[in-house]
């Protein structure tokens, strides 16, 4: 930040020093003195320009930093809760498994084998489908991060770009400055 409030103040502090030599240089008739304050103006403008490019990059890079952190918060959460969820399946399929093994216990012996199979059968079928649900989940849970991830990728490059700009910018307007303090 103090390097910007500087940066800022070194562009309006010339961006006046060029606009009262050109005033100078007209009221004098001094084209040379008109020409050297344009110039300063130009570099300030190109200078404030670039300040102006550099904090845009720096917020947005700030803000794709914030959103990929969100996004990896809420895919934690999304993978606890279907673990969560898995874990309650797997739970309500073993007391049911269980009370249907000992209703089935308490019958005949014939019926008692068969509903075991049974029940077995059908906790395995549910188990099978909750684990397929649980992974599901992840998967997609996982896919939101790689998306965030690769949203923030993006929005570093565009900083890294944005960054570059205002360099260019920055030599540019010293390059003029330079240029104007020439005899």
């Amino acid at each position: 930040m103090d390097n910007n409030a500087e940066q800022a103040r070194e562009g309006l502090i010339d961006s006046i020093k060029g606009k009262a030599k050109e005033v100078f240089g007209a009221v004098t008739g001094n084209d040379s003195m008109v020409a050297e304050g344009q110039l300063e103006q130009v570099g300030a403008k190109h200078r404030k320009e670039a300040n102006a490019e550099e904090a845009l990059a720096d917020a947005e890079a700030a803000e794709a930093r914030d959103e990929k952190a969100q996004a990896t918060v809420e895919a934690a959460q999304a993978r606890a809760e279907v673990n969560a969820q898995a874990a309650t399946a797997e739970h309500a399929i073993d007391n049911e498994a269980a009370a249907q093994k000992r209703a089935v216990e308490q019958s005949a012996s014939q019926q008692a084998a068969a509903e075991a199979a049974r029940a077995e059968q059908t906790a395995a079928r549910e188990a099978t489908g909750a684990e397929a649900r649980a992974t599901l989940a992840s998967q997609q849970a996982n896919e939101q991060v790689e998306a965030v991830t690769e949203e923030h990728n993006d929005a570093v490059r565009e900083a890294a770009h944005a960054r570059a700009e205002a360099d260019r910018l920055r030599a540019e307007a010293a390059e003029l400055t330079k240029d104007a303090d020439l005899p």
